[in-house]
């Protein structure tokens, strides 16, 4: 196995044909009512610092999409993962869903899929809204019911849903291929499909999320993650839902002290 791209990030320690243009007007749902606005928001984004060490990491994300024909599996699905839970991976995932504001045609789609603990949806104020696990178990419902509408043009959500034991078979089934491939039709050539999932060592269905994700951000904080569990999570991915290699899967160091660089990316032997 070989080993992964390696990135430091300062942050603190805290059922139809879907196309651009109907991402662009999934304001409605179902029933004629307005959606929720999803608030995309991270602290010290403001920051000029940490501007650049998000958009370093999109520009490496971004480079494996366009460099990536042929690939095995699809590298517009990125899933952000760790070792352990509160390793600040959401905060990745706005921060990072934040630095496409500066592209004019961006189309980025966020996908709460930590059904242990929907951060994600808590954070842009999504909780109680019809999400990822309604639609897995509902044949009737479509994915604009679940697509919602976000502060930064060009990024949409799906909340995590209405939590459910059998989470973890949901997901591991073929709906979940579906929606996927369905919205991949609307975010084009270059957009991204980022799920935000729970820990590798702690959740059983991040491992089936993983066999549909051409790119894995595995978020790692400085000072908290053991190097025996990095290892232990790495493994089980490869083993289960594998190769995971350079080509694959980057590192990303979270609360990185400030004095050092704000941004360090390198391919270790």
């Amino acid at each position: 196995m070989n080993s992964p791209v390696t990135f430091s990030v300062m942050t603190p320690v805290d059922s139809g044909e879907v196309s651009a243009s109907s991402l662009d007007k999934s304001l409605e749902g179902r029933d004629g009512a307005v959606k929720r606005i999803g608030s995309v928001a991270t602290p010290r984004f403001d920051e000029s610092r940490t501007r650049e060490e998000f958009r370093v990491i999109k520009g490496h994300v971004m480079s494996r999409i366009a460099n990536a024909d042929g690939h095995r599996r699809e590298p517009r699905n990125v899933l952000i993962t760790s070792a352990s839970p509160r390793e600040g991976k959401t905060t990745i995932t706005l921060g990072l869903a934040m630095s496409f504001m500066f592209d004019r045609d961006a189309r980025v789609v966020l996908i709460d899929a930590d059904m242990r603990s929907p951060d994600l949806s808590r954070r842009m104020g999504l909780e109680g809204e019809a999400g990822l696990l309604d639609y897995l178990e509902d044949d009737q419902m479509g994915w604009n019911d679940v697509v919602y509408p976000t502060s930064v043009r060009g990024v949409f959500a799906v909340p995590s849903g209405s939590p459910r034991i059998y989470a973890p078979e949901l997901i591991a089934g073929p709906r979940m291929k579906f929606l996927l491939e369905t919205l991949r039709q609307g975010i084009g050539r270059n957009g991204i499909i980022m799920m935000d999932s729970g820990s590798v060592l702690s959740c059983s269905e991040t491992i089936s999320l993983a066999t549909h994700a051409g790119q894995i951000l595995f978020v790692a904080a400085k000072g908290q993650t053991k190097r025996s569990d990095i290892d232990e999570g790495l493994g089980r991915l490869h083993r289960q839902a594998g190769p995971i290699d350079e080509s694959r899967v980057s590192m990303v160091f979270n609360k990185s002290g400030r004095s050092q660089s704000p941004v360090r990316y390198s391919r270790r032997g």
